[in-house]
């Protein structure tokens, strides 16, 4: 057992940093950047890219 009566409440986490907020902005931005584009690529129809094809 403990030699405390009252044992001392657990510390609280500190709040993240400015700099560390907004790299973590930054992340969930690009990544909602690059799951957008691939949403739109993925709705688009079957034969989207057989006609917007470049003659080569």
């Amino acid at each position: 057992m403990t030699a405390q009566l009252f044992p001392k409440p657990p510390k609280r986490m500190r709040q993240p940093t400015k700099e560390q907020l907004r790299d973590q902005v930054a992340t969930v931005t690009e990544e909602n950047i690059r799951l957008r584009a691939e949403i739109d690529h993925l709705r688009r129809p079957w034969w989207w890219r057989l006609f917007h094809r470049k003659a080569a």
